[in-house]
């Protein structure tokens, strides 16, 4: 069955699960069960070995069902996830280490979970900041919220040449983010809310 990717590739979903141009390109990890000690990697799950099932399926809240139908039927053009294995280990929920809280748009009032490493804001459904409804945001990696678990510290970030504002001022370069600061990515304003502050901090298992 010949399908399209996001980038507009079309290959043979019988013969691959993903696109093979957009697999080259991306410069994507495979998984070994003897690097869940790595730092934390974005990948495709539709690239994971099977033999993970039950934990992956665990970490992207769908059954294994999901993992072992054939490939026209479980794949589609939104299926990358971010899988962590890295500080926390392989989890089902990422610890939560602070919140991004839209104050405009469509999206007010709306929360999002921050997790440990890059945490990617966009509009498309693989992003871990999700703002669908504003079209002044590119679709993947306008920006991103990094949590650094050492340091106990976050910072946001512009990617791929995009335009941020932190608390009305554009950002060059990364900046590191207080409680109650602003984030403006397009016209959306979003409140930063930590949970990893001073006298709280996630500890290494």
């Amino acid at each position: 069955m010949i399908k399209r990717c996001n980038q507009g590739h079309w290959y043979d979903g019988n013969t691959n699960k993903t696109c093979p141009v957009c697999k080259l390109e991306s410069e994507k990890l495979s998984i070994r069960l003897n690097d869940l000690e790595e730092d934390d990697k974005t990948i495709s799950i539709t690239e994971v070995d099977l033999s993970l099932g039950e934990e992956l399926g665990a970490i992207i809240g769908n059954s294994i069902n999901n993992l072992t139908q054939p490939p026209e039927a479980s794949v589609s053009e939104d299926g990358d996830k971010t899988i962590s294995f890295g500080f926390f280990g392989v989890t089902a929920m990422q610890p939560v280490t602070g919140w991004l809280v839209c104050l405009t748009g469509d999206e007010r009032g709306k929360d999002f979970r921050l997790h440990s490493g890059k945490n990617f804001i966009g509009r498309s459904t693989s992003m871990d900041v999700m703002l669908v409804d504003d079209k002044t945001i590119a679709r993947d990696k306008h920006g991103s919220v990094v949590y650094d678990p050492k340091g106990n510290t976050f910072y946001v970030s512009a990617e791929g040449g995009n335009t941020v504002y932190l608390n009305q001022e554009i950002i060059h370069a990364p900046e590191k983010l207080a409680e109650g600061d602003e984030i403006t990515i397009g016209e959306t304003v979003l409140r930063f809310v930590p949970f990893c502050k001073e006298d709280m901090k996630w500890e290494k298992e």
